[in-house]
């Protein structure tokens, strides 16, 4: 019998109509069990809370494609986010807010639910303005345990095929509250560990405090033995003292007997008339060294009690080294006890320009070169005695160090090693046959010491026995200007710097230094605008277009000059700024070049150098 064509056709529509039943059965099949296995596997693999909510809803989202999904802490009308995916940015809103219906509340209570997108406003379930989707339904599922009496995840779903998800959302229902019970074991490991914090850190207190205690009276005891040493020390020190102040009071009973000997003795001597010329000078001579011995002595006492009372006071002056160290040369080379070393040889040493200046206090750099020159030629008795200064070549690790050291160096008999240090203190004299007829108080090099931590130096001293000793002082920032030598054929410096036509500004609050300033700049012919704060400068930049250079103070009323020439720069990119400041440090200069200074001039300003500055400056620009 003969089928006909729509009998065909209607049952191969069946068969088709069944296989795709079989697809979708097997596809749903597949998703729960991958959404199982998958989302049990997270939870099993959290450390911690965040971890594990995080985990869960990463999970459930990506593989139901789901756009955003949350979990929330629900406490009576307040709504707390424990976790969401995608993260939300800090202090960002939720994308939506709960505002639970009474039924939808009732109907949580009893399982998961499925809010199409027509009963979100019924049910008071709100989307943030701000959030980018365009929901179908949400679904939610409720959740309780032991330390959240109430919570819900939260899916939105924006996929209009997923209307029957009810196999699923079993699934999703289940290993949410298999989430909530690994939530629940993570929670309570995470008190167990809280208390076993709080009882480590009371514990450690504990131990803190009876370690304190012990640490407090180990000290005491450490405090008491010091006491108890330093009382011993005090009283070596004071048996020493009174052993030094006796053999000082004999010592110089001594000294001032011996030149009062000469003294009074060849003066009676003088009285007789039968004396020869010759002997006459002579014993003329002894007196007048006598004089000066007693001198010194005198000196030297009224020094050291200057400088215990601390009625002594620094004059600092600026003056020419090599001149003060050729005086000292002359002066030795007529002294009579340089005379008295026949193989002594005196050389002087400075290894700087002959017009180097430097600021201190001359008499009393003077006053310490005596000293140790005059010991230095009384314990060398033939070789040399060389003395000089130079000036230090690197300070704290930078080129270009401005302290000034002096040396006397001798080959005499030299510094026992064990006294090098005890040297300088009072009363204390090395006995060398040698130095003996010279006599001493044993106060030079306590004096010596003493002036040289008033210049705010240091001295030191090498040595080796038998073999001439190295004293060494140094006086920090004392060179002030080391001048290039003038050579004959360079013109006059009028004739150099010749600016005629050219405008400068110069910036500047202190009225003394503008009168410097103006001064220097008097024989250039340049014409000058004074602005006395940092504000003014900007304005006078900004009217005279004009202006050829800028001399800018950096510490100014109203606007410093860092920010005057930051500002001045904006419109004036080409005028060039030289700084002249007394601020000298490193990040100043940096600071300043970061501005748009050309140049960087510390106070107090060499005039010869704020010219050659400007004029290099002014001939590039």
């Amino acid at each position: 019998m003969a089928i006909s064509q729509d009998s065909i056709i209607n049952d191969l529509k069946l068969k088709v109509k069944f296989l795709e039943r079989q697809k979708n059965q097997l596809s749903e099949g597949i998703e729960e069990k991958l959404l199982l296995w998958l989302v049990t596997e997270t939870i099993n693999q959290s450390k911690t809370k965040d971890e594990l909510l995080n985990g869960v809803l990463e999970r459930i989202s990506e593989i139901r494609d789901i756009p955003f999904g949350i979990c929330c802490k629900i406490n009576e009308d307040e709504t707390d986010v424990l976790a969401s995916y995608p993260k939300l940015p800090k202090k960002s809103k939720t994308p939506c807010d709960f505002g639970f219906s009474e039924g939808l509340f009732k109907k949580l209570k009893t399982g998961p639910q499925f809010i199409p997108q027509a009963s979100f406003k019924e049910e008071g379930i709100f989307l943030n303005e701000d959030i980018n989707l365009e929901p179908t339904f949400v679904s939610l599922f409720p959740f309780q345990s032991l330390y959240i009496p109430f919570g819900v995840f939260m899916f939105i779903e924006t996929d209009s095929d997923k209307d029957n998800i009810s196999g699923i959302g079993v699934v999703i229902n289940q290993v949410i509250k298999t989430a909530v019970e690994k939530l629940e074991k993570l929670t309570l490991l995470d008190e167990l560990k809280q208390l076993n914090i709080d009882f480590e850190e009371k514990l450690n207190e504990r131990t803190e405090k009876l370690t304190d205690y012990n640490k407090q009276l180990k000290k005491e005891i450490r405090e008491h033995r010091k006491i108890e040493a330093k009382l011993k020390e005090e009283k070596g020190i004071a048996e020493k003292a009174d052993e030094l102040k006796s053999s000082f009071l004999t010592n110089m009973s001594h000294e001032i007997r011996t030149p009062l000997n000469g003294i009074l003795g060849f003066s009676e001597i003088l009285r007789k008339n039968d004396l020869d010329s010759g002997n006459k000078d002579n014993y003329i001579n002894i007196i007048k060294s006598c004089g000066k011995s007693l001198l010194k002595i005198v000196d030297d006492v009224i020094d050291l009690s200057k400088i215990e009372s601390q009625d002594i006071e620094v004059v600092e002056e600026d003056f020419p080294v090599s001149k003060l160290m050729t005086e000292l040369y002359d002066h030795f080379n007529n002294d009579e006890l340089f005379r008295q070393r026949e193989k002594v040889e005196l050389r002087l040493n400075i290894n700087l320009n002959g017009n180097t200046l430097i600021r201190s206090d001359k008499q009393k750099i003077w006053q310490i070169m005596i000293n140790l020159i005059g010991n230095a030629l009384k314990f060398t008795e033939e070789g040399f005695v060389e003395f000089g200064c130079n000036m230090k070549s690197v300070r704290n690790g930078k080129a270009g160090g401005r302290d000034l050291i002096f040396f006397v160096k001798d080959s005499g008999v030299g510094v026992p090693k064990g006294m090098q240090e005890s040297i300088f203190d009072r009363f204390v004299k090395i006995e060398y046959e040698i130095s003996s007829v010279f006599g001493g108080t044993g106060l030079g090099l306590t004096i010596v010491r003493d002036l040289v931590r008033l210049l705010k130096g240091k001295i030191w001293v090498e040595s080796e026995e038998g073999k001439g000793s190295r004293f060494y002082f140094e006086i920090p920032n004392a060179v002030l200007v080391v001048p290039e030598k003038k050579n004959p054929s360079i013109p006059e410096e009028k004739d150099l710097f010749q600016w005629d036509e050219k405008l400068v500004l110069v910036v500047e609050d202190d009225p003394m230094s503008y009168i410097y300033l103006k001064e220097v700049l008097k024989t250039t012919g340049a014409k000058l605008l004074h602005a006395s704060d940092g504000k003014q400068a900007v304005e006078m930049a900004y009217h005279n277009p004009d202006i050829d250079l800028i001399l800018m103070d950096i510490k100014l009323p109203e606007l410093d000059g860092y920010e005057a020439t930051r500002q001045i720069k904006q419109f004036r990119k080409e005028v060039p700024v030289i700084a002249q400041t007394a601020y000298a440090m490193t990040d100043d200069r940096k600071r300043g070049m970061e501005v748009g200074c050309a140049a960087y001039i510390t106070k107090p300003i060499n005039r010869q150098k704020l010219l050659q500055t400007m004029d290099g400056i002014m001939k590039e620009s």
